[in-house]
Formats: C-alpha cells, sequence, structure tokens
C-alpha cells in the first residue's frame, strides 16, 4: 500500500506542469508523454510552442511570457533554473538582432534581464 502512495505522489503535477498545461493545453496537445512529464521537457516543448505564436504573429505573442514571467518570480531555484535552461535557452539559440528586439518588447520587465544573460551565456 505504502509503495503506491509514494508512486502517485511521485506522479503528480508539478507547479510549472500544472500552470502550463491548463493555460495553454494546445501547446501539449501532439507533445509525447515523455516529453511533458517533467518541468525541463515540458518547458522546452512550451518554447517551441511560443517561437511558432511569435512567428505567425497571432495576438496572443505576449501571454506566454507573462505566464513564464509569474513562474519564474514566484518559482523555487528549482524552477528558474528550469525556465532559464529550458525556456530561455531555446528562445536565445538563435536569436539576431530582429529577433531580440520582439523578443524583449513582449516580456515583461521583470524577465528581460534574465533574458538577456541567457543570452550573453550561450
Amino acid at each position: 500500500m505504502w509503495s503506491q502512495c509514494c508512486f502517485i505522489k511521485n506522479k503528480m503535477e508539478t507547479k510549472i506542469q500544472k500552470t502550463l498545461t491548463h493555460w495553454f493545453p494546445e501547446a501539449f496537445s501532439a507533445a509525447e508523454n515523455s516529453v511533458i512529464n517533467t518541468d525541463y521537457g515540458i518547458l522546452r516543448q512550451f518554447a517551441y510552442y511560443t517561437k511558432k505564436l511569435i512567428s505567425n504573429n497571432t495576438g496572443e505573442q505576449a501571454e506566454p511570457f507573462k505566464i513564464i514571467h509569474l513562474l519564474y518570480s514566484k518559482g523555487t531555484l528549482y524552477e528558474r533554473n528550469a525556465i532559464e535552461n529550458e525556456f530561455l535557452n531555446v528562445l536565445a539559440s538563435d536569436e539576431n538582432p530582429v529577433t531580440i528586439k520582439q523578443h524583449l518588447e513582449l516580456m515583461p520587465e521583470g524577465l528581460r534581464a534574465v533574458y538577456v544573460k541567457t543570452i550573453i551565456e550561450n
């Protein structure tokens, strides 16, 4: 009985998983379960979804950044590191002057410095 309880407990969603799948279910509809079983996997998938939103020039381009900023500003060290290492790193991986400006304009002010730091470190 104890092992079942712990197994179920380990399968609980994290704050990152719960928040992103709740607000952006379409970002994960085609993703494999193995991708969205970890915070790092879900953040990477969400970064690709965000890049797609930006390239499609939809009116909802800033929404992912608002949610990421909320998670980052209220997150633990683990959660902040995951956001920097996966979400921001994916966005920073192929930046150019036009996209940097565009991404920074979409981000809440509190997330901009973290993003610039991520770009510099890569």
